[in-house]
């Protein structure tokens, strides 16, 4: 039994796979990108990167204008292509099919620099409306040059010199606020108002040289036609000359704002002079003129053996390297120059998530097996090491790094077990958490089985009404809880509301259920099983066992109609909503008819000649059976058979009146297949008179009373 499970689940694998495979590799023959300066497409400009194909392509602006052009299989030109705008790029230009041969259209790119995955979405719809959507991967690539404003003539040992840098795709630079060393400078690269530049402290004097190389948020080729992420070098070379205030390096290049360190104050090591006195407190300013705010309190304490001297720092007010040097004075007479940060504590104030193709939204949900955007933002995060519970993020998947603003790429295990993933700050809590939640999605109802007598049929599958011509026992609703999570697509726990009307054959209503916030769990096959709520889930539902009259009791063509629907209306779609009729019905109906022949032709079997004598006003007492039209509800179809007595002239009062009781087979033909009480039926058939002994047939119209 497990092993012939085991082969259906192996040919339904396959099968899917071949249904969703064959559309992407026969559909599209090729895709082609095309700007001013050259076009690129799926057949030559494919590269391959941890098992997947991507369109490499090459780009010089943020938002620059392609040219897109879709060249369909051989045996699918019968498909019409589409592509929408989406939050990777806009669709600015209608789709022509060109000369029959292509599809044509133009776009222009959104996010080409930020955006974690880019891809290109195109919808491939067949005549009867069915839409496939086909995805194709790009790898944008790009083609700048950079160079600087001017190279300084000179600079000064501890100073910041500003040197702008000029490119085509300024934006593709990354920027940031850490300083980096190299050689006998400090730097770091920064933006303003739209203007990238290149920060640059000496730290020795004479004639100092610096190859600086770009960290890029798009890969660019080299000389060599390889893909890199850096662009360089670029040569900077000046003469540096000593400061007129010496400047005093700190090994610390930050430190954290805590209201304790206003009294207690921060040992630090500051670079030894001469000039340095010791057991001396000195004042720390932003500004070299008298009269700055105090920034900081800096007591000497010792000399160290290394040529560094031993200080308490008390900070008083925040500072940015980036806004400056700080002058360590004396009274108000600067005595030397010296620059570090005071930054806040390291916290986190406000928590984002983006999922693909949506906007930034202040939340903190998640949802298993997502990949997700995170954004968190607050103070000093840059000097973080920032890590969730049970959340998968890879190394270098950081794509903001500011003391303000870190976001990254992260995946939720398909299997998380918490409901609450801790943000670690250096594996310690920092008090903020992300909230794992179900998913709670409307699934097509193909997952319930109604069972009236005929098996187990999918409701989804019920597209009229249903005629079932024996007793219904019960009618059992049941489901296939397997079928309502997949390792592709989760759902989460179904609820849905059935309203059940049962109304008699002229329309009548006998009786209105409604079973609500029926609470149906995905089945053992779901990844998350085990994680959800269980409390008041069903499995089965019997309808006798809520209603007045049972199935069983119901007389003929008896609808029992029921209407499923979601229990939240907020996320239903009128497709969600599926109403099924159930008819009792039988082939035939049994009953007794008293009608009143009159004008019969009767003809008997007695040697006479002629066609028969005309009968009077008859009376019939006929068991009969009506037989009922296949597919139709209550219609009879235009004739009926039966068998019983037939008094001929029961109701003839004149003196030679020759009456006469018959037993006789009779079939008769209705004007209507309604059932009335009353009809004019031709009737037809023979039998055998008892007061005469002749057997006759008999033929003419009637009055039909039914009871």
């Amino acid at each position: 039994m497990m092993k012939t499970k085991l082969f259906f689940a192996l040919l339904i694998s396959t099968l899917s796979l071949t249904v969703f495979a064959q559309p992407r590799d026969m559909m599209i023959k090729s895709i082609e990108l095309s700007n001013t300066e050259n076009s690129f497409n799926t057949v030559d400009n494919l590269i391959t990167e941890n098992g997947e194909d991507f369109l490499a392509f090459e780009f010089s602006q943020p938002e620059e204008e392609f040219l897109i052009q879709i060249h369909p299989g051989k045996d699918f030109k019968q498909y019409h292509f589409d592509i929408k705008t989406n939050s990777d790029y806009e669709v600015i230009d209608s789709v022509y099919l060109i000369e029959g041969d292509y599809y044509q259209s133009k776009i222009r790119f959104k996010r080409i620099l930020d955006n974690p995955r880019l891809s290109l979405k195109i919808y491939a719809i067949r005549e009867d409306g069915r839409t496939f959507i086909i995805e194709q991967a790009l790898f944008p690539i790009a083609k700048m040059d950079c160079d600087f404003e001017s190279n300084p003539a000179e600079s000064f040992v501890g100073e910041d010199t500003e040197i702008k840098i000029f490119s085509n795709l300024p934006e593709n630079i990354k920027t940031s606020n850490k300083w980096l060393a190299s050689g006998n400078f400090n730097y770091r690269i920064s933006k303003y108002s739209h203007t990238t530049q290149v920060h640059l402290i000496p730290t020795k004097t004479g004639n100092q040289n610096l190859n600086l190389f770009l960290d890029l948020k798009r890969p660019i080729r080299d000389t060599a036609g390889n893909l890199s992420y850096r662009y360089g070098p670029m040569p900077i070379g000046f003469n540096v000359k000593s400061s007129r205030l010496a400047f005093l390096n700190t090994i610390e290049k930050s430190i954290v704002y805590q209201e304790k360190l206003r009294e207690e104050g921060i040992e630090i090591q500051l670079e030894y002079h001469s000039r340095l006195n010791m057991e001396t407190t000195y004042r720390i300013e932003a500004q070299e003129k008298p009269g700055g705010a105090l920034v900081a309190e800096l007591f000497v304490k010792s000399r160290l053996s290394n040529n560094k001297v031993l200080c308490i720092l008390r900070p008083y007010n925040y500072h940015n390297q980036a806004e400056g040097f700080l002058y360590i004075k004396e009274g108000d007479k600067p005595q030397f120059v010296t620059n570090f940060s005071i930054i806040p504590y390291t916290n986190i104030e406000a928590i984002k998530i983006m999922r693909e193709g949506e906007s930034w939204e202040n939340s903190n949900i998640v949802y298993p097996g997502e990949n997700l955007l995170i954004r968190l933002e607050g103070k000093s995060l840059q000097r973080g090491k920032f890590s969730i519970e049970d959340l998968i993020i890879e190394s270098g998947d950081t794509l903001i790094n500011r003391n303000d603003v870190i976001e990254f790429n992260a995946k939720v295990p398909l299997t998380v077990r918490r409901k609450n993933l801790q943000i670690l700050n250096n594996k310690q809590a920092t008090g903020k958490s992300l909230t794992v939640k179900e998913y709670s999605e409307v699934r097509p109802m193909d997952y319930i089985l109604i069972d009236y007598g005929a098996g187990n049929r999918s409701l989804t599958d019920i597209n009229g009404p249903e005629f079932h011509n024996k007793t219904i026992q019960n009618i059992l609703i049941r489901f296939d809880q397997d079928k309502i999570d997949s390792e592709e697509m989760l759902y989460g726990v179904q609820s849905f509301d059935l309203e059940i009307r049962i109304t008699g054959s002229k329309g009548q209503v006998f009786e209105v259920l409604n079973l609500n916030k029926n609470k149906v769990v995905p089945g053992k096959s779901s990844p998350r099983h085990a994680y959800y709520d269980k409390n008041n889930a069903i499995t089965e539902i019997s309808l006798n066992q809520y209603l007045r009259k049972k199935t069983y009791e119901l007389d003929d063509w008896v609808k029992i109609q029921m209407e499923f629907k979601p229990t939240d209306a907020s996320k239903a779609k009128r497709e969600d909503t599926k109403t099924i009729d159930i008819i009792v019905q039988h082939d035939f109906r049994f009953d007794i008819d008293v009608s009143f022949p009159a004008g019969l032709i009767t003809k008997k079997f007695d040697g006479s000649t002629g066609v028969g004598n005309f009968s009077g006003i008859s009376m019939a007492m006929i068991a009969q059976f009506s037989f009922y039209q296949q597919d139709k509800i209550n219609r009879f179809k235009p004739y009926k058979v039966g068998a019983g007595f037939v008094a001929i002239n029961a109701l003839n009062f004149s003196e030679n009146a020759q009456r006469d009781m018959g037993v006789v087979i009779i079939g008769s033909l209705y004007p209507t297949t309604r059932d009335s009480k009353m009809t004019f039926p031709l009737y037809f058939g023979g039998g055998y008179m008892l007061n005469d002994g002749k057997w006759l047939v008999l033929l003419g119209p009637g009055i039909r009373v039914s009871f």
